[in-house]
């Protein structure tokens, strides 16, 4: 793997993340220009750490392309959540569903708490890149991708439940989606250099952020649910905000592409 266009891969991919960001908060915060790219500076660094560090390196350049759009990803949202929730100090009025962590409801405190656990959830999310056992039959990419989407969902029901309440159906989701599509990486798996576990994993969350929020936020065209409901909406971003589907659609074209000649070339 050279470094320039995978490099490039990882920015549209955390653009791709950007975009959705903004389309659902943009209504209640307008457009931050500071913090829309925050996705994509995250993906650089975090591309550039697993590119150079020694420790990383060798399994990281063996990805595909759409395997890196998808790792990168899926790190990306596990390490930003826990960014939110355990080291970013921000006014929590504005929402119904807190962004920082709280213990089953009740809001943390103590900051040497917060900022311990987040110093050792952290670690964990970088030691699964260590699991390096090659996943190569279709079972293991199925177990593996619904895994993953019960590992997405207990971490959202531990955040939101307290707030929301506990929907079984929705709870299930992001594993029954990530079973269903487990032949997308099983599929365009190098013979030669088959995927490791760890980024197997990551690649998984990466693919569930990317469909179920494609499909929250363009499809459903739900409002985003952290914000209070009384928080007044701002209608010139609701009128506008258009465009960021439209580059979204994009990436999406451009990404089967790229997946469909990475399979005929395999």
């Amino acid at each position: 793997m050279g470094f320039l266009i995978p490099f490039l891969v990882s920015l549209i991919s955390g653009l791709y993340t950007s975009l959705w960001g903004a389309f659902k908060d943009s209504p209640y915060e307008g457009l931050k220009r500071r913090t829309f790219p925050r996705s994509v500076y995250f993906h650089a660094v975090i591309f550039c750490a697993l590119y150079w560090l020694p420790l990383f390196s060798g399994d990281f350049r063996q990805l595909s392309l759409v395997q890196v759009f998808f790792a990168i990803m899926g790190l990306e949202r596990f390490l930003a959540e826990l960014y939110k929730g355990f080291f970013r100090s921000e006014d929590q009025s504005k929402y119904a569903v807190p962004s920082r962590i709280t213990f089953f409801g009740r809001p943390v405190t103590s900051e040497p708490l917060r900022l311990s656990s987040g110093v050792v959830l952290v670690s964990g999310v970088f030691s699964l890149l260590f699991l390096s056992m090659r996943i190569v039959d279709f079972a293991a990419f199925a177990a593996v991708a619904f895994c993953t989407g019960m590992l997405v969902s207990l971490g959202g029901a531990y955040k939101d439940a307290p707030f929301e309440g506990f929907a079984p159906l929705k709870f299930l989701r992001s594993a029954i989606v990530l079973a269903v599509c487990s032949p997308v990486f099983f599929y365009s798996n190098k013979p030669l250099a088959p995927v490791p576990l760890g980024y197997l994993i990551f690649m998984n969350g990466g693919l569930e952020r990317f469909l179920v929020e494609y499909y929250k936020t363009y499809v459903q065209r739900t409002m985003s649910g952290k914000f209070r409901p009384d928080l007044p909406r701002i209608a010139r971003c609701i009128e506008t905000r258009e465009k960021y589907h439209y580059v979204a659609w994009i990436i999406i074209v451009g990404l089967a592409v790229l997946y469909v000649y990475e399979l005929t070339n395999l």
